[in-house]
């Protein structure tokens, strides 16, 4: 647990690394990541048609859906990039790459991330469309067009993932609203968050003052009270306010907070000056569709620490441009 608990903590300390942020870097990073999702996208439908599941090389169904909602927001800001310098053939590549990336998303059934693809994509729209990038009626295009490419994505979930499945038959009426089905909607998070209730109600209830300012520690679900979900599970995986706060407290979780207010605040107020700030803007979007996901998830995550350095060297470019350094 000792190991685990410096993994999570201190690797996230690369977000204070001072970096370089210069346009030639913001370039070979975002063509690095698009680069990586094209390459890996035949392995990963190899994988879902011959073993029934998308994987890459390292990871999971749930690292492909973060991958590659990334990968597909980050296509989308180059494609928009080349179209505004006129290279629109480069620019239909890249949209098209961004579809295709978008389609991976869909079939890898994780439902976090593509909440987190989102949010982020509808925020996305408004930045461009306030930074003056798109027209209004663009604008509403674009939103039309993200909403038949989801319903599109959520009629194939219902026909293929037994959650969806349950949801829509608890909608319809043919399957009742109960604690069962909610918990099988919801992967037992419905069960996991009551068993965290129930942790944090019993530290007041006893008055365990350092465990509500602290928390109970990394992964502590390996020796706290299941009473509703699995006795193996280490994390109480549900909302994240209530995972977070069992793990870390009340000051973790409101630094954790202060991380979700302060890079959506970084997001929302940039200013677009240039056609290149387009291209720099695609490197906020990992961290924001982690932060997004993490809702119904865990904030820490293996690639957390990448998600944040990709983040500063974002942030640093629009510094430096605001204060004349670029």
């Amino acid at each position: 647990m000792i190991s685990k608990a410096v993994e999570e903590g201190v690797f996230q300390l690369l977000y204070f690394f001072k970096v370089e942020s210069s346009q030639d870097i913001i370039k070979k990073t975002t063509v690095l990541f698009i680069g990586i999702g094209t390459v890996l996208t035949p392995l990963v439908v190899y994988n879902f048609f011959t073993l029934g599941k998308t994987k890459p090389i390292w990871g999971g169904e749930f690292e492909v859906g973060q991958f590659y909602g990334m990968f597909s927001l980050m296509a989308f800001f180059s494609g928009l990039y080349f179209i505004k310098i006129k290279k629109k053939n480069f620019g239909i590549l890249f949209f098209v790459l961004s579809i295709l990336f978008f389609a991976i998303l869909i079939i890898a059934h994780k439902r976090s991330p593509l909440l987190g693809f989102l949010v982020i994509s509808y925020l996305t729209f408004f930045i461009m469309y306030r930074n003056s990038l798109i027209s209004k009626g663009l604008f509403w295009g674009l939103n039309v067009i993200l909403f038949i490419f989801l319903a599109t994505g959520y009629v194939y979930l219902s026909k293929t993932d037994h959650r969806f499945i349950i949801l829509n038959e608890m909608v319809i009426g043919k399957k009742e609203i109960n604690f069962h089905n909610l918990n099988r909607f919801s992967s037992a998070r419905i069960g996991i968050g009551l068993d965290g209730i129930n942790i944090i109600k019993t530290d007041i209830k006893e008055g365990n003052y350092l465990n509500l300012l602290i928390g109970h520690g990394v992964r502590s679900g390996a020796y706290l009270p299941h009473k509703h979900s699995p006795p193996n599970w280490e994390r109480y995986e549900s909302i994240f306010i209530i995972s977070e706060f069992i793990e870390k407290g009340l000051i973790g979780l409101i630094a954790v907070l202060s991380i979700f207010y302060l890079a959506f605040k970084t997001f929302l107020t940039v200013r677009i000056r240039d056609d290149f700030d387009i291209l720099a803007l695609g490197l906020f979007v990992p961290l924001l569709i982690h932060l997004v996901g993490s809702i119904f998830t865990f904030f820490w995550d293996a690639l957390l620490p990448l998600y944040l350095l990709l983040f500063k060297i974002g942030e640093m470019y629009f510094e430096n441009k605001k204060s004349g350094g670029i």
